[in-house]
């Protein structure tokens, strides 16, 4: 599995990409920790890692466990947070604190599962990608970087997913985390992410804190560079709430 590693400081922190990119998705994020060690994997069937099989949520949790050397803070977007929950269940030694950033621990809502499966009908064309990379608000070198990584992933990886995380995690997994977790979804998400998860996540994992980004969508690492690294950075600092952040109760 492909590793980058940037060595600024003692405590590590490892960002897990979504289920369409590769780490570099990651970048606008990485030079504001530079106190912290930061490792970005491109996970096994992606990016610079897509010769390798991809094979199941646990297994890539597993995979990720093997590049950790002690306590760390664990960082998902979308299949990133599922993995980072997977990995606090299997290697709770490993996991510091769990930041999740738009989790589908819910199953999707039977229209999300329809628009994801004509998705990926569409999934090996070109254009798909490039009217993808519209819609995120890609352009130039950026666009053509998500589109060839896009292109890069196969099929047969992308329906797996699909379907593994269209099950959802269920509650008595959740009560398994140990670790200190803030789970944050888009306004403008999915329901079953940015409400259904959400309820999931405070209801099933002990202490859990969860908080909506106001104006956002899935991919808000992109879309609102600023408040994602000061969302995170407030977490890692004070176990806390941005105040860029809506917090949940209940």
């Amino acid at each position: 599995m492909r590793v980058l590693e940037f060595d600024g400081g003692r405590e590590t922190i490892v960002f897990l990409h979504g289920g369409n990119v590769a780490g570099w998705m990651w970048g606008q994020q990485v030079p504001s920790f530079g106190d912290y060690r930061v490792i970005v994997p491109d996970l096994p069937g992606f990016g610079e890692s897509r010769g390798e099989e991809w094979v199941s949520i646990a297994d890539t949790a597993d995979r990720v466990a093997e590049i950790l050397d002690g306590p760390t803070h664990v960082v998902g977007l979308s299949l990133g947070s599922s993995i980072a929950i997977e990995l606090a269940v299997r290697h709770p030694a490993l996991v510091r604190s769990l930041f999740l950033a738009s989790a589908q621990v819910a199953p999707p809502r039977r229209r999300d599962r329809v628009v994801g499966r004509f998705m990926l009908t569409l999934w090996e064309r070109r254009g798909f990608w490039t009217s993808l990379a519209r819609s995120y608000g890609l352009a130039d070198s950026d666009a053509e970087l998500f589109i060839e990584t896009g292109l890069g992933i196969r099929r047969a990886t992308a329906d797996a997913i699909f379907e593994e995380v269209s099950r959802g995690i269920p509650r008595e997994v959740l009560e398994l985390v140990e670790a200190p977790t803030l789970a944050v979804a888009g306004e403008r998400d999915s329901r079953s992410v940015n409400r259904t998860s959400l309820e999931l996540v405070s209801r099933g994992i002990p202490g859990s804190l969860t908080a909506i980004a106001p104006g956002m969508h899935h991919q808000w690492n992109i879309e609102d560079v600023e408040l994602f690294t000061s969302a995170l950075r407030t977490w890692l600092a004070s176990g806390g709430i941005d105040t860029g952040l809506v917090a949940r109760r209940g």
